[in-house]
């Protein structure tokens, strides 16, 4: 950072003026020091929480910032902190990056963004030195990562020069860990949560070949151009092979018995499996400081016992877009909330050790009740039995469901193939 100073000219007139000039003269060095002095914050992700442990930090207007960010999570994440009217066009654009959004740390080039972190992997630490805004007023950070954005931000409450900074504001919220999965977090490439208390996971993962109607409000996936971080300017004719994946989702481990992943764009239950939870190798490597592969979707490990199908089963001839807005643990599960208008609507996943799963819905708000239709391909496997005051319960049956492939690494382009070595089998398709 560089400050500003005095003129070599000044510095030697010093000793020629009066004494009172002099004591004016430090008085002003002091003074501009105080005013220049770097605001020293410290920010790290909670674990288990997607949550930043700062909601708020003050910073004097023009003053240097240095921001040193640590992700103990173990899921990337980053930092960006933005002007106040900047965040529609900074999702709009996180939204628009796909897969080349982990190459380019999914942040967008829009306007707006006063700093921005690397996407730090588990355990990743980064500095950040910027210089504060002018304007006094409130600056928001937050995680760019999909769907992050809505647990994980902040403030940093810009003051006027002479004004005097408040201590970090941090967040309360209690720390609830995992047994099994705090056991094996940091990088272990195969997390696991239990029946009790399952862990739970904002991640990129695997379509296993869900309808098209089931993306009304977003898409799977698709080959990306590969980015350059050098010149950050997309590399032409080198697409990136992905298999494919869903953005933003959140992905719920019971144990081996039973997983299962919501969708916090649609808002709704996209599809249960048994047997196992995620392979995270292509995501986060294979241990700390690892590197990762193009191919970075999460594999599947088990076999899949139900897909939802068609168009959002309960939202009817509502035409609001949903809007997620986060979760809650209710007696150790997550129940999730979105509004669909001026309702709410609330859902909690009952797992069964085995046949099946129930989602217990609460539809609240002006315009309540909604009804759940159940799409023909679910007939036989789906169940609706109505409440009272706007609630219902869905019983799902487990059926059978085309079977996933295993996940194969891919190749080291920069080894040499062996000319006696076989060829890979192809990949498996899915079928209806």
């Amino acid at each position: 950072m560089n400050f500003t100073t005095k003129p070599y000219w000044l510095v030697a007139a010093i000793p020629l003026l009066p004494i009172s000039s002099v004591a004016f003269a430090k008085d002003a060095k002091q003074q501009t020091a105080s005013q220049t002095a770097a605001t020293k914050v410290e920010i790290k992700v909670i674990p288990n929480l997607v949550k930043f442990d700062v909601v708020r930090f003050d910073a004097i207007a023009g003053a240097p910032v240095v921001l040193n960010f640590s992700n103990d999570c173990i899921m990337p994440h980053n930092l960006v902190l933005i002007k106040p009217d900047a965040e529609p066009a900074l999702i709009a654009g996180v939204n628009a990056l796909g897969l080349e959004g982990m190459d380019k740390g999914f942040v967008p080039d829009v306007p707006g963004i006063i700093a921005a972190s690397k996407l730090l992997q588990p355990h990743g630490k980064q500095e950040m030195t910027f210089q504060a805004p002018e304007e006094p007023g409130d600056y928001p950070f937050m995680c760019t990562f999909p769907g992050h954005w809505y647990t994980m931000r902040g403030v940093m409450h810009v003051l006027k020069k002479g004004e005097s900074a408040s201590a970090t504001v941090k967040d309360t919220e209690k720390v609830v860990n995992v047994a099994d999965a705090a056991k094996d977090s940091g990088v272990h490439p195969k997390p696991m949560g239990t029946m009790e208390k399952p862990l739970v996971m904002r991640s990129f993962v695997q379509d296993p070949g869900l309808d098209d109607a089931v993306f009304a409000h977003h898409g799977r996936s698709k080959d990306a151009v590969k980015y350059s971080p050098e010149t950050r300017l997309d590399i032409p004719d080198q697409p990136v092979i992905a298999r494919p994946g869903i953005v933003g989702a959140i992905a719920v481990s019971h144990g081996p018995e039973f997983s299962y992943v919501y969708d916090t764009t649609e808002c709704r239950f996209l599809y249960a499996w048994r047997g196992g939870f995620l392979d995270m190798t292509p995501y986060w490597g294979k241990g700390t400081g690892a590197g990762r592969s193009s191919v970075y979707t999460p594999w599947i490990i088990g076999g899949i016992v139900y897909r939802t199908t068609g168009k959002d089963p309960i939202s009817g001839n509502v035409a609001d877009k949903p809007e997620f807005g986060g979760y809650r643990m209710v007696n150790g599960a997550p129940e999730f909330w979105y509004r669909l208008g001026k309702r709410v609507v609330r859902q909690l996943v009952h797992p069964k050790a085995s046949g099946g799963f129930e989602i217990a819905v609460q539809v609240e708000g002006e315009g309540a009740p909604l009804t759940w239709t159940v799409n023909e391909k679910d007939t036989g496997f789906v169940k609706v039995t109505p409440g009272s005051a706007g609630k219902f319960t869905v019983s799902v049956t487990d059926r059978p469901e085309p079977t996933m492939p295993e996940y194969v690494p891919p190749a080291n382009p920069k080894k040499k193939p062996d000319p006696a070595a076989k060829p890979a089998p192809a990949a498996e398709k899915h079928a209806e």
